[in-house]
């Protein structure tokens, strides 16, 4: 039987495109668009019929690229959007993203998308970097913590045997890699910003709070950015911290 598909590829086929510093916002966008679609589908609710949260990581991450070209993406904008789910899409949940075709921007103007393919991150890992192979990985969109840095009843930092401040930016990217089931990075160094339409965009010019939602609070108005390498290549997509299921705290593979 063949396996179902656990990624679709779509590209920003309109002229309109807001910024990858608005990633949150269309990720949202399209996350509504697709719980419409699907008659509410769990995998892209991310809740049982119950409106309880679904356990683990398994439902639908929404990732938005900017992937620049000869006539796309040279002013930091959104190209592409990716809809990826460990647990894969059902036939009805295919349905639903075939039929995604537009969503509506913040000036009420139309954002037209068109489904590159259905597949798994391997297939497009040659055309997206989020999807990609590899041992370096590098911030494309902030990282945003989920808890504050520990200290003790003096003001003294809480450190773990590493030296670490427990609960600090790199802290938790590490704790939540983890649990991601991602092996122990080698090397985690701090990244200041992005590239976007030729210049070092900082995190801070990023969305970075849902405009909706029930999850786990964000610890930080703020986001960070980091270069990981592991002892051994890994697949992507790699996406960790607070509405990583809408496109934050992801990172893109540097070979």
């Amino acid at each position: 039987m063949d396996e179902m598909p656990t990624a679709a590829r779509f590209l920003i086929s309109s002229t309109s495109s807001p910024k990858l510093t608005s990633a949150l916002w269309l990720a949202e966008r399209v996350h509504l668009a697709l719980v419409r679609l699907s008659g509410g589908a769990e995998v892209f609710v991310g809740c049982d019929r119950s409106r309880r949260p679904l356990q683990g990581h398994g439902h639908a991450h929404i990732f938005c690229e900017c992937t620049p070209g000869p006539d796309r993406g040279c002013k930091g904008e959104v190209t592409h959007v990716t809809v990826y789910a460990p647990v894969g899409f059902a036939t009805g949940e295919q349905d639903a993203l075939r039929s995604l075709r537009d969503v509506w921007g913040p000036r009420e103007d139309r954002i037209s998308l068109a489904l590159q393919g259905l597949g798994r991150p391997e297939d497009f890992a040659g055309c997206c970097p989020l999807l990609a192979k590899s041992r370096t990985w590098v911030s494309r969109t902030p990282f945003i913590p989920t808890r504050h840095p520990k200290v003790t009843r003096a003001g003294v930092a809480k450190r773990d045997e590493t030296g670490l401040q427990i609960g600090s930016p790199e802290h938790e990217l590490r704790r939540l890699l983890g649990l991601s089931g991602l092996p122990e990075p080698v090397a985690v160094e701090p990244v200041q910003g992005t590239d976007l339409g030729g210049r070092e965009v900082p995190w801070a010019q990023f969305a970075c709070r849902r405009a909706n939602g029930e999850g786990r609070r964000a610890a930080y108005d703020r986001g960070y950015g980091f270069l990981i390498e592991f002892p051994e290549a890994v697949q992507g997509p790699v996406a960790v911290g607070y509405a990583s299921h809408f496109g934050m705290g992801g990172f893109e593979a540097q070979d």
